[in-house]
């Protein structure tokens, strides 16, 4: 699935994406697998389900991005 993300709070490694379903889809640090996340980001990603939420993300890719950055903070050329 596609979509963007609304939200990314890096000191507290979390954040939402809007999908193109329209839904908001819960992002954790943990499932980022190296990417680097901000507000405005276009992405793909999977979903899934927790005990917690059926909106999850995981695998997400930077699709469009001012800058991309891993989680180490260097930057892609």
């Amino acid at each position: 699935m596609y979509g963007k993300v609304t939200k990314y709070f890096h000191d507290k490694g979390f954040g939402f994406i809007h999908g193109e379903d329209g839904n908001t889809y819960f992002i954790h640090h943990s499932k980022l697998y190296g990417e680097y996340l901000d507000k405005g980001y276009y992405v793909y990603f999977k979903t899934f389900q927790n005990d917690r939420s059926d909106y999850n993300a995981k695998n997400v890719t930077v699709i469009e991005a001012t800058e991309r950055r891993t989680k180490h903070g260097k930057n892609y050329k």
